[in-house]
């Protein structure tokens, strides 16, 4: 297993923030990994129109994954219609 951090850009206009990050923590659960923390930065501008739209809400995850299930973890994000973007990393030790 390996850490991670991960930023996503989340739709502004979605009432359920709370449970479109409680559904990725489910994902990360799903493939074998643990989410050891989500912090939570709120809405804020975004540097350029993504969707049309000006505003995002932006979470920042810190989990465990195995580096083979990462290319599945970002597809199932990039299907999700309230995810923007996202910007994963490794967390050195």
């Amino acid at each position: 297993m390996r850490k991670y951090e991960m930023l996503v850009i989340l739709d502004a206009g979605n009432e359920s923030q709370s449970e479109e990050i409680s559904r990725i923590e489910e994902v990360i659960a799903n493939l074998g990994g643990s989410v050891s923390k989500s912090d939570a930065w709120g809405k804020r501008t975004l540097a350029y129109p993504i969707r049309k739209k000006t505003e995002g809400y932006y979470v920042l995850f810190t989990f465990e994954l195995e580096p083979s299930q990462t290319f599945e973890f970002r597809r199932i994000l990039g299907l999700r219609a309230n995810v923007y973007r996202q910007l994963m990393t490794v967390i050195d030790d």
